[in-house]
């Protein structure tokens, strides 16, 4: 996931190893946060794999390697940020993507949670048609853990449906 935070901070402006931590400090931090010891690498590869580019520059006596994505990097980024989202993943993974869904058209991101609320009231329905199924010999522990993922998935739905409900409300073009 780190390969895409980054390319996401790249599409906004060039940054070095460490502006690229500050801008994860203040932006991402609450979900989603990397150290230093896996970003150097992160851009390694990435420049490897021909995503970025990097210029090296001495500013006041002190070395810094800044980097910018390149055109296949932001084919590379958009695609992945266009692909549906699998909310079986973790929420950091989710919460990655759409912090950079502003760099999607409104319409595509209108379809995007759309289909997601689709895929979790799918899964709701199969873990309710479970319940109706085990309720009564299940333990007590094996049921609560399908509970909590009914409630899990009723709340990602009620989320969606308000992010969905307020994108659309507000009128704002991403």
């Amino acid at each position: 996931m780190i390969k895409f935070m980054i390319l996401g901070f790249l599409t906004y402006k060039e940054l070095t190893g460490y502006d690229i931590k500050q801008a994860m400090i203040q932006s991402t931090s609450n979900f989603m946060n990397a150290s230093f010891g896996s970003i150097y690498p992160a851009l390694n590869k990435l420049e490897n794999d021909g995503l970025i580019n990097s210029t090296k520059v001495i500013e006041n006596g002190k070395y810094k390697k800044i980097y910018t994505i390149n055109e296949t990097g932001e084919d590379v980024f958009l695609k992945w940020l266009e692909e549906p989202i699998d909310f079986m993943r973790s929420y950091e993974d989710i919460l990655v993507k759409i912090f950079f869904y502003e760099k999607l058209p409104k319409e595509k991101v209108s379809k995007l949670i759309e289909q997601l609320i689709e895929d979790i009231n799918r899964k709701l329905e199969e873990l309710r048609k479970l319940e109706t199924e085990i309720k009564h010999k299940a333990g007590y522990f094996e049921i609560s853990t399908l509970y909590f993922g009914i409630d899990h998935l009723k709340f990602m739905v009620g989320w969606y449906e308000k992010f969905l409900d307020d994108l659309n409300k507000d009128g704002r073009q991403l």
